[in-house]
């Protein structure tokens, strides 16, 4: 049976290890690393409305991320290597609502520098084998910005199917919708 949505507080402690990362519940000593990846137009490119100008920005969003944890059980992954403290990027799912059903929505923001290794696909496929594991086959979506490519592949590598349908004008402009377990309800 899956967990209920809600109550789930400070003793939830996940941890995912793949072959090369570590993801974990992000720490308030890596709101910095928030900062600057998320302040970084290259990681934003696709998602300007995303970039981050402040740290008090980081401290906020550390802050809404935390509370997904505390409500749900699951939220944004720092991702880190395991000979390195400080996190390369976030990857994760956050709960929403899509046309009133609640959904996970997927999410990846890395460094630059650790682009076009893998890390991404590995971390999301952690990531949504832990959600299938834990919700039992929720309903996620992911939506992509046209043009980028890269979170579309990764996207697709992790079973996600396109959803024309679903497609939608997002802050940034038009998204484009994929969909995993779209059948399920969460």
């Amino acid at each position: 049976m899956a967990p209920s949505i809600g109550g789930f507080g400070r003793d939830v402690e996940t941890t995912l290890q793949t072959e090369r990362l570590i993801l974990n519940r992000p720490r308030g000593e890596d709101i910095d690393t928030m900062f600057r990846i998320l302040s970084d137009r290259r990681a934003t490119r696709h998602n300007p409305s995303d970039a981050l100008n402040w740290r008090e920005e980081a401290e906020g969003l550390f802050q809404h991320w935390d509370e997904q944890w505390d409500r749900h059980g699951i939220g944004y992954f720092a991702v880190r290597l395991p000979d390195r403290a400080e996190p390369i990027g976030f990857a994760g799912t956050k709960h929403v609502l899509c046309d009133g059903r609640p959904v996970l929505i997927l999410y990846c923001r890395f460094d630059h520098r650790f682009w076009n290794q893998g890390y991404g696909k590995e971390a999301v496929r952690a990531v949504v084998k832990h959600a299938n594991e834990l919700f039992e086959l929720p309903p996620m979506l992911a939506r992509v910005r046209p043009g980028n490519t890269a979170w579309a592949e990764i996207v697709r590598a992790a079973g996600f199917e396109p959803a024309p349908g679903l497609g939608s004008q997002g802050e940034d402009g038009h998204e484009d919708a994929y969909v995993l377990n779209w059948t399920r309800n969460l």
